[in-house]
């Protein structure tokens, strides 16, 4: 269940009415004294690419960079927006690297108000070796600073320095292969098969049931000499049973599909009323990326071998 806040958090409405308005990230990263920008794709979990292919986040870092403004912020104040009058709102960046199980904040760099409105600008350097598997990045707003004086109608504000108002905008970089975003579990048993995936009773898999392992989980068993499992090799990180694998990860997806009603898979395909690292927000990514063969929705066979031909290409376009 989400945490139940009792206090007024940021909307959509407000956003909109006070000129809340965010440019994409950009990314970059410095190699032999130049720098030189990433190239993204995805919409709620990015995948960056390098054009000229040197950049390695465990060995070159990360930059980023991103400009955030708001036309009218005295309307995120008062008894109608988040904070007191007097209090202070600020902007932040929350970046969590679970791989690495590491957090932070990121401060603009530069936060500058006038009659245009405000401008928040961040810039911030992960240097090498800080990071691994993947980065979600939420930017939010926060009490920066707390109101002396509190007005009768604001009493339902928050009002305490350091507390998070509301979420601006959420998403996940990965910086690993389909095989490694994908809810795994290892499972040593003699009694179980060599894989398996267990599925929750999902709720609402548009919006409340989330790509996580409590949502669904696949199995595998490395009591099997065939079980795929990642390896280190000196070519870098690579699979074991590398064909083994990639028809698990097609019928797991095709189990997937099958689960939704019509109305979800309709949303999934269109991207309609989706939430951020939802079942059918990551599944429309997925849907996005098979750009090697045209999913083939006419029959479970048909869609299977689209599933293996997408699936084999990109493991192997990320190894």
């Amino acid at each position: 269940m989400d945490n139940i806040l009792f206090y007024p958090t940021l909307t959509p409405d407000m956003l909109e009415s006070s000129g809340v308005s965010v440019e994409k990230y950009r990314f970059s990263y410095a190699y032999q004294d130049k720098y030189y920008g990433l190239q993204q794709k995805g919409t709620a979990t990015l995948k960056l690419t390098d054009p000229i292919d040197i950049w390695n986040v465990e060995s070159e870092g990360l930059i980023i960079d991103k400009v955030v403004k708001i036309a009218y912020p005295d309307l995120l104040k008062g008894k109608n927006g988040v904070i007191c009058r007097e209090a202070e709102l600020g902007i932040c960046i929350i970046w969590t690297n679970k791989k690495l199980t590491q957090t932070g904040i990121i401060l603009p760099q530069t936060d500058l108000s006038g009659p245009q409105g405000r401008t928040c600008k961040f810039h911030y350097v992960f240097a090498p070796g800080t990071l691994s598997g993947d980065l979600e990045l939420n930017l939010s707003m926060f009490v920066q600073s707390a109101a002396e004086t509190v007005s009768e109608d604001e009493n339902d504000l928050i009002n305490e320095a350091g507390v998070t108002v509301g979420e601006i905008e959420h998403v996940v970089l990965d910086f690993n292969s389909l095989y490694m975003e994908f809810p795994i579990e290892e499972f040593r048993s003699e009694n179980e098969p060599l894989w398996w995936v267990e599925f929750s009773e999902w709720e609402d898999p548009r919006t409340v049931d989330m790509f996580t392992k409590d949502s669904l989980c696949l199995f595998l068993n490395p009591y099997y000499e065939a079980c795929p499992a990642p390896s280190t090799n000196e070519s870098g990180n690579s699979i074991k049973n590398f064909d083994l694998m990639v028809d698990i990860l097609a019928q797991t997806y095709l189990m997937m599909f099958q689960r939704l009603s019509e109305e979800d898979l309709k949303a999934t395909k269109q991207n309609i009323g989706l939430t951020n690292n939802s079942v059918c927000s990551i599944l429309h990514q997925f849907i996005e990326d098979c750009i090697y063969e045209e999913l083939h929705w006419e029959s479970p066979e048909k869609l299977l071998k689209s599933l293996q031909i997408n699936i084999r290409k990109r493991l192997l376009e990320d190894s």
